[in-house]
């Protein structure tokens, strides 16, 4: 039986090579594809951003 399609959108990069290159060997050592890690990466960086911002109490 096939997986659930995630509610996901695609998106294109064009990364510096060796950005990548940490990328993928990121993903590797943490057993994860790249692509749960960028999503991983992102949500904590945005997370930590946000609750910067309201500690702040910046409106941006």
């Amino acid at each position: 039986m096939a997986r659930a399609k995630k509610d996901g959108e695609k998106i294109s990069l064009y990364l510096d090579r060796q950005v990548m290159e940490d990328l993928r060997a990121y993903a590797e050592e943490k057993g994860q594809t790249v692509t749960m890690a960028m999503e991983r990466i992102l949500r904590s960086f945005l997370d930590a951003e946000k609750e910067g911002t309201e500690k702040r109490g910046d409106a941006t």
